[in-house]
């Protein structure tokens, strides 16, 4: 299931960066500044890698669409559905 996988990268992200705290799936991770620019290219490789999702980091609304775990999964669902 993506939501796990999801979860389980981001909140690796976060304890690499000394964020121990809880992360909810709804919580703002861009916009709280919870990762920073380093982290959102992390995690557009790892879409890229283990979903096959080209993300175009050139649309800055792009990041709206992945602020928080619930978002990125929603991201994944509709990449595949194109």
């Amino acid at each position: 299931m993506p939501k796990d996988t999801v979860r389980k990268f981001i909140i690796n992200l976060l304890h690499r960066n000394k964020d121990y705290a809880p992360c909810s799936d709804d919580e703002s991770l861009i916009h709280s500044n919870r990762i920073d620019s380093l982290d959102i290219a992390e995690l557009v490789i790892f879409l890229q890698n283990n979903y096959d999702i080209y993300v175009l980091t050139s649309d800055p609304d792009v990041f709206n669409e992945l602020d928080s775990i619930n978002l990125i999964v929603q991201y994944i669902q509709n990449a595949k559905e194109q």
